[in-house]
């Protein structure tokens, strides 16, 4: 029968020759299963703009065939929260082929990155270990600028030598990460060089992405021309919609674009709204729900200033995987358990809670070092005068005046999930199951939808969803494969 079709196909996407591809694409073939070939047309159709059709063909695909090529496309073309879920769902299934992994990994580290989750970069250098492509290692250099350490001058080292690579979208991918590379470093002159020589070479599907980095490197006049060019080509929604939203926000200074961009983009290129956010915010305008507080500890040191400005207040994340405050394990650990009891704690009671038993040497010790780092703690009982803005104290508020959107937006994961102080794991314990069991007995389905993304395999949480969710939810087959497994491996 020769060489099966799917390889050609993918071959010439890959090199941009879209048109050759379609024209094996549009009619059914031997050797190219229908399943992929639904899913590849309606990535040809997102590149032209209709996210719709994508979304439409990708679903109908994985419905037809689960397999690593038609997942890819589905976590790419649902939106990010669910895709993200069917991405992990499909990691679970297919392992042995390290390029169909490596794809899935790479698509689970964009749906990622378009919620600001820092484990987006974790994905991407599996992505790139298990196939080391261009597009793997470009999407890899550019996740180390939001959420990594690697030095600039490293990632410029190694996306330059594909600046002149003979496919158009390694070549424009290139071009992005290292006008990135050139803002955070605080080279706007060598981004903007960077951009004018890339604007020739700009086609429709490459739009939106420039056009945030376009807007704050080039000079007015090219700015006006990309947004033209843009509004024409672009879908009135998601993300790129978002995207020229907030490019003419930045440009112009106007209130109404920045807002309409955060709207757009909280859900679906959240770090970029943290850009409209601080915008705003220099404008004297404060948006519901603030990104920032969640987002900004996950991010580089340059990124986060990039994004929100110098002056941003810091945020003391202890919900989740994150990076560990300066302030030590213990000193972290009591932290958290004061700032989670704001009546105090007895002497007695915190040595407990952190050592398991009373030591008075040890305590009197931490919190001697706690006060020099400037926090005030009052004695009879151990209580914080000043305590910082955290992400534990604005949980435990909106938990306890009932508003669990708040509350599921905070709650990115277990408290303090590596401390085994007794008195840590105790809360940890507690404030999931209060969550658990508030968004159980309201029974919105969205609410459902987060806790069960957080929670990860609590069956009880995927069966509430499974129940709730519409026939016509495009997110109805993920739940249904999730409930299966976990019901398999539970043994119910």
């Amino acid at each position: 029968m020769g060489e099966p079709l799917l390889a050609p196909v993918l071959r010439l996407l890959e090199e941009g020759r879209e048109r050759e591809a379609l024209a094996l694409l549009q009619t059914p073939q031997e050797g190219l299963p229908e399943a992929e070939r639904l899913a590849l047309l309606g990535f040809l159709e997102g590149r032209k703009g209709d996210l719709r059709a994508y979304r439409a063909l990708a679903l109908e695909a994985a419905q037809r065939a689960q397999t690593p090529l038609t997942l890819y496309h589905l976590g790419l073309a649902l939106p990010p929260k669910a895709g993200a879920l069917a991405l992990e769902e499909a990691l679970r299934r297919f392992q042995g082929d390290a390029k169909g992994e490596a794809r899935l990994h790479l698509a689970l580290s964009l749906a990622l990155e378009r919620l600001g989750r820092p484990e987006a970069l974790a994905h991407a250098a599996l992505a790139r270990l298990k196939d080391p492509s261009p597009w793997t290692t470009l999407h890899h250099l550019r996740l180390e600028l939001l959420f990594g350490t690697k030095p600039f001058p490293e990632v410029l080292e190694e996306a330059e030598p594909f600046l002149p690579h003979p496919f158009p979208g390694v070549r424009m991918l290139a071009g992005h990460t290292l006008a990135l590379t050139h803002l955070l470093r605080g080279s706007s002159r060598r981004a903007k060089n960077l951009l004018r020589g890339l604007l020739p070479l700009l086609e429709p599907p490459s739009l939106a992405s420039f056009l945030v980095l376009g807007a704050l490197a080039l000079d007015p006049p090219e700015v006006r021309l990309l947004l033209e060019g843009a509004k024409a080509f672009l879908p009135r929604e998601g993300w790129p919609w978002g995207f020229y939203l907030l490019a003419r926000g930045l440009g112009e200074g106007d209130e109404a674009h920045l807002l309409a961009a955060h709207g757009l983009l909280r859900e679906d290129g959240a770090l970029y709204a943290l850009l409209s956010e601080a915008r705003l915010k220099a404008l004297g305008v404060e948006v519901e729900a603030p990104l920032a507080p969640g987002l900004a500890p996950g991010l580089r040191p340059e990124a986060r200033a990039f994004l929100l400005g110098q002056a941003e207040a810091p945020f003391l994340r202890l919900l989740g995987e994150g990076p560990l405050p300066s302030l030590g394990p213990r000193g972290t650990e009591a932290l958290a358990l004061l700032l989670a009891h704001e009546a105090g704690l007895s002497g007695e009671a915190l040595g407990e809670a952190l050592y398991g038993e009373p030591n008075p040497g040890a305590l009197k010790a931490l919190l001697h070092r706690l006060r020099e780092k400037g926090f005030r703690i009052a004695c009879s009982p151990y209580r914080l005068e000043n305590p910082p803005p955290s992400d534990l104290r604005a949980f435990l508020r909106a938990l306890s005046r009932g508003d669990l959107e708040e509350a599921l937006a905070l709650y990115q994961g277990p408290l303090l999930p590596w401390s085994q102080a007794p008195g840590v794991e105790e809360l940890r314990l507690e404030l999931e199951e209060a969550l658990r069991q508030a968004v159980l007995a309201q029974g919105d389905t969205e609410n459902l939808f987060l806790l069960a993304e957080r929670l990860g395999e609590d069956l009880e949480v995927w069966e509430a969803l499974l129940e709730r969710l519409p026939s016509q939810d495009p997110r109805l087959p993920i739940v249904r494969a999730r409930v299966a497994r976990l019901r398999r491996e539970y043994g119910v």
